[in-house]
């Protein structure tokens, strides 16, 4: 015994070493974390001093700018209202995020009580350490809130530099056109040399040799084969393609068909384009040529847009509500709008203007202008033709009253105005058009979505464990917050292409992302919009495992049917809450004041939610104790049929007539239900005969045993009792016998009795048994006077 003690001992000693190795280890690592924390700590104090320093800087830098009337243009006063509006966001930030620390912080100094002569010198320096602590807070707020209201002041400062400087550029006036006409600069000789010289310098075309016009030519035949290839698969696929009469199916095959129809074009653009990069895209400033290759490959894209969305090819048809014929006008309108679109990228986008003199290029300008409003006010009346935009014609009354003044001021030589007219209003028809094109879109797929419309679709819905009446969860949310960016989107873009300062965009923003406060309630509309998908995404997760479990995990398992539905049932309200209190908590609520809605949650349930609070309850009861299922086979009074759905406050019961009644889950603890189905789904079934007096009794058992014995559904292999035949009485008018077996689905009792009722009868006509109907004897004691009888006479038998 002591030679093992000993050889323990021997064997327990040198672990002792490990083991203090290893808790060293442990404390070395804990005081490392500790000081990094520490660290870490101050560092971020240090960077938010810095940061609110570097803010006030910015500040002071800007109001000491303003305060010298330095004339700043409107790209430097922009950046001013994108620092101030920065500046007033993260302040907004501070305020509420250090009066949170500085609650923590009182609290832990309540906790320290009142300052006592006496108390520790560890406490001392604790109450010191805190004091500090509080000071720096204290300035931190002060700071913050110094600095939103200096950005409250210099914004509307700054705006209203904007407005002047805006105000200055639009209403800068050059010649005008019967100053340009007057002009000698128009003299044919001078344009013709500065743009013959212009050509020969610019256009790059003298330094193509022989041998790059032979490989233009191999390169453009190559690129006009290849679109033609792809013309001929894309209309061979379009044809054997399936599609739909959705709107996002037209859109499609119009793209396809147009693209088609334009592929060579695109094709011969797209390698000219490539070939000139690559054999004069060297030049500086930019060739012609070049200009010109690079802009065909765009303008043929703009063709099949256009072409796609009004005047598609045969046999696909415009999916915008136009009549055939306006549609194609309104096509062509759009054409040339887009040819002359080219040539002022042409005329613009090159040195050209740069080398014709002032007068011809203003007179040019002139020209352009004229055909091109006009061509922009023709497709706005065509508009009027569509049935939908009926209504409009006060808009586009205004929109070419507004085109006539831009024309007017091109005239009259205000040309930065007329050109932000031009902008403004070909900007609001276009995000007016794609509004409208994404907004039908969006409706279309949520429709969609809803009833199942497309395959994939429908395999969304059965991921997440949909009915075909039920709708997508939490879908609602997500087509009004896309319908309100929608909205916001089209109103900012609007508002932006009308020239309203960027000042109003950052207080907006700023607005959105640090809320706006009303009483004392702190509204953040960021954080509800997060909220509301994060609801929706959760709840379409919560369905999502649902069908798993349903379909997938509670199947290899052991528990049977009403087991799995409840788990999944409570499980899936289980989900739907967690998905509440999340989207709460991203929203910002206070879960304090929980207990005040409890509150007033207790007097609603004990003056008015009695009834409600009773359904609850016996929900849950039902789905932990489980006394029907599913596809049950109940009675519930006057009520009999199968259970369809079990839900947290009723039960929906579908009964032979097809007709959904809907029960109180109370309704089912507290009375009586009667449920064909609880544990076995077997059962018995009775089926009275009568045969008539004479009849072989023998042999009327014989044939109902072996009828009933050779239906399939009758159980005959002693799992239950076996069928018998009971002769009850002597009836009236027959033998009354009874034929009861057990069936393995008492759901299909009143066919299996049907079936049975159909075997007897045609054994019974076969073996010669009688099935008889009641009779009655009629004794007639007086006749009229002139058919009377003696008494004697025998009395009239009649059958009923």
């Amino acid at each position: 015994m002591n030679l093992v003690s000993s050889c323990d001992i021997q064997q327990a000693v040198p672990y002792r070493p490990r083991l203090a190795a290893v808790l060293g280890l442990v404390l070395l690592l804990l005081a490392a974390s500790a000081t990094a924390l520490a660290q870490n700590s101050g560092e971020d104090k240090d960077k938010k001093q810095n940061e609110l320093r570097n803010l006030v800087s910015n500040l002071d830098d800007i109001e000491r700018r303003l305060n010298d009337r330095w004339r700043d243009d409107e790209e430097v006063l922009g950046n001013w209202t994108k620092v101030i509006g920065t500046t007033k966001e993260t302040a907004g930030k501070c305020v509420p995020a250090t009066e949170q620390d500085l609650k923590k912080l009182n609290e832990k100094i309540a906790t320290l009580g009142e300052p006592t002569k006496d108390e520790p010198a560890e406490v001392v320096r604790q109450r010191k350490d805190l004091d500090e602590q509080k000071t720096t807070l204290d300035n931190r707020v002060a700071t913050c809130k110094v600095l939103i209201l200096r950005s409250d002041e210099l914004l509307p400062r700054i705006e209203g530099l904007l407005k002047l400087r805006q105000a200055e550029r639009l209403l800068a006036r050059g010649p005008g056109i019967t100053e340009v006409l007057k002009d000698q600069g128009l003299e044919p000789r001078s344009w013709l040399s500065g743009a013959s010289t212009y050509f020969h310098e610019r256009s790059a075309l003298l330094q193509l040799g022989a041998w790059h016009w032979g490989l233009l030519a191999l390169v453009l035949v190559f690129g006009t084969s290849a679109g033609v290839l792809v013309r001929q698969g894309l209309i061979a696929w379009e044809a054997e393609h399936r599609w739909q009469h959705s709107l996002s199916s037209r859109i499609g095959r119009s793209l396809i068909i147009s693209t088609a129809r334009y592929a060579p074009h695109v094709g011969f653009g797209i390698t000219a384009a490539i070939f000139f990069f690559f054999v004069t895209g060297y030049i500086s400033p930019i060739a012609v040529i070049n200009v010109l290759a690079y802009g065909l490959p765009a303008y043929f894209v703009l063709l099949i847009l256009i072409q796609a969305s009004l005047a598609p090819p045969r046999p696909d048809k415009p999916f915008l509500p136009l009549p055939a014929d306006t549609s194609r006008a309104f096509a062509t309108s759009l054409k040339v709008f887009a040819a002359l679109v080219f040539i002022a990228y042409l005329l613009f986008a090159t040195f050209l203007a740069q080398r014709l003199p002032e007068p011809l290029l203003l007179l040019a300008r002139a020209v352009f202008a004229l055909v091109f409003f006009a061509n922009l006010v023709w497709p706005l009346w065509l508009l009027i033709r569509a049935p939908g935009l009926a209504r409009t014609t006060g808009i586009i009354v205004l929109l070419t009253l507004v085109l006539l003044g831009a024309f007017a001021a091109e005239l009259l030589g205000f040309r930065n105005l007329s050109t932000a007219a031009v902008q403004a209003t070909a900007g609001t028809l276009i995000a007016l058009g794609i509004f409208g094109l994404v907004r039908r879109l969006l409706r279309e797929l949520y429709d969609g979505l809803n009833s199942g419309r497309h395959p994939w679709h429908r395999r969304f819905r059965q991921r997440l464990a949909l009915n075909s009446e039920d709708p997508v969860p939490g879908l609602i949310w997500v087509r009004l917050i896309t319908l309100l960016v929608l909205w916001a989107a089209l109103l900012g873009a609007v508002l932006h292409l009308w020239g309203l300062p960027d000042a109003y965009f950052e207080q907006f923003y700023a607005w959105i992302g640090t809320g706006f406060t009303v009483g004392s309630l702190r509204v953040n509309p960021t954080r509800i919009v997060l909220a509301l998908l994060t609801l929706t995404t959760l709840l379409m997760l919560s369905g999502w495992v649902r069908s798993r479990l349903r379909r997938r995990w509670l199947t290899r398992t052991t528990m049977d049917r009403g087991a799995r539905e409840a788990t999944v049932t409570i499980i899936g309200y289980v989900g739907v809450a967690l998905a509440f209190v999340i989207a709460l908590a991203v929203a910002g609520f206070e879960f304090t004041n929980l207990a005040i809605i409890a509150g007033a949650l207790s007097v609603g349930i004990g003056f008015g939610l009695q009834a409600i609070v009773n359904n609850f309850v016996s929900g849950l009861i039902l789905l932990f104790e489980r006394p029907i299922k599913t596809g049950d086979w109940i009675v519930v009074g006057n009520t009999e049929g199968y259970v369809k759905r079990i839900s947290i406050r009723s039960t929906m019961i579908q009964t032979f007539d097809r007709a959904d009644v809907i029960v109180p889950n109370s309704d089912l603890i507290a009375n009586q239900v009667t449920n064909w189905m609880l544990y076995d789904p077997r059962g018995r079934i009775r089926v009275p005969i009568g045969v008539a007096y004479g009849s072989d009794t023998e042999k009327v058992r014989d044939l109902l045993l072996e009828i009933v014995q050779a239906h399939p559904e009758v159980i005959t292999d002693g799992t239950s009792p076996s069928p018998r035949v009971l002769f009850l009485q002597f009836g009236d008018s027959s033998l009354n016998f009874e034929l009861r077996c057990h069936i393995r689905n008492i759901d299909m009792r009143r066919i299996v009795i049907s079936d049975l009722n159909f075997a007897i009868d045609k054994a019974f006509r076969e073996h010669g048994v009688e099935i008889p109907f009641p009779q009655r004897d009629v004794h007639i004691r007086d006749w009229p006077e002139e058919k009377k009888k003696p008494s004697s006479a025998p009395s009239k038998q009649t059958k009923t």
